[in-house]
């Protein structure tokens, strides 16, 4: 979510402040892609997608909601902002509506930080976590950032939700 310089002091932003190692396996992904700047463009996927998607969760496909961002440097301009609002699965669906696409996330190493906070503090969380990264000299490898959503923003107060953020590494 690099597309903004926001400034909020670091200690308003409840991120963990040292980042897990792990890695994470395939996993198969249905989402809706827009492109544009994060902060305009993922809540719109996310209106659009749940428009589209509530077929897949009530046939208990989901294995959770995640969103992935990425800036493609070979674009420039909104192309270059890539937001994919969507669920792991725990296979690939026969048939996806329309607008909706499947890809497999493929397997690969993060840095994982906790964000617990509302969604829109996502905006300050990334360029904390960058920098964090940037601090303990840790490489990012040019890929999809993953968000993934722990509780419910329906039964879970705003200042409790968790987002797992996970960046890629080598």
């Amino acid at each position: 979510m690099s597309d903004v310089t926001l400034k909020q002091p670091s200690a308003t932003v409840n991120i963990s402040r040292e980042p897990e190692m792990v890695t994470r396996g395939d996993r198969p992904f249905a989402y809706l892609e827009k492109r544009g700047p994060f902060m305009k463009q993922a809540p719109q996927a996310w209106k659009e997608f749940w428009g589209v998607a509530r077929s897949l969760a009530e046939a208990g496909l989901s294995n959770g909601m995640v969103g992935l961002s990425h800036v493609d440097t070979s674009k420039q301009g909104d192309e270059a902002y890539i937001y994919q609002a969507g669920m792991l699965l725990d296979h690939q669906p026969a048939t996806l509506q329309p607008p909706l696409q499947y890809r497999d996330i493929p397997a690969c190493n993060y840095a994982r930080f906790l964000l617990t906070g509302p969604y829109h503090q996502l905006a300050y969380a990334y360029p904390e976590a960058f920098r964090i990264l940037s601090e303990l000299k840790i490489a990012r490898r040019d890929d999809f950032c993953i968000e993934t959503y722990l509780n419910d923003p329906s039964a879970t107060a705003e200042d409790q939700l968790q987002t797992e953020i996970l960046i890629p590494v080598p």
